[in-house]
């Protein structure tokens, strides 16, 4: 199932993470190359290929380092429809 990108971006898949996070930014972005999806079972298992659409989060963690997650939109669906 599809989902608006509003949808995409409002749902946080770290919500309830104990982490300080500042300076986040979220978008929806188009992968120019490959990239490896963080995916949300804990496990890396695959890629966002190029030309595929996907969510891209970056943000300051704890004060301490940058944080960079990209997670394909499947993996996104089934976060939003509580198959996670």
């Amino acid at each position: 199932m599809n989902h608006s990108d509003a949808d995409y971006l409002n749902a946080d898949p770290f919500q309830g993470d104990e982490a300080e996070i500042a300076c986040r930014n979220v978008k929806i972005r188009t992968a120019r190359k490959q990239h490896l999806c963080y995916g949300l079972t804990g496990k890396q298992d695959h890629f966002i290929s190029a030309g595929q659409r996907y969510r891209h989060e970056r943000a300051r963690i704890d004060g301490s380092f940058w944080g960079e997650y990209r997670i394909c939109l499947d993996c996104m669906s089934k976060f939003i429809l509580g198959q996670f």
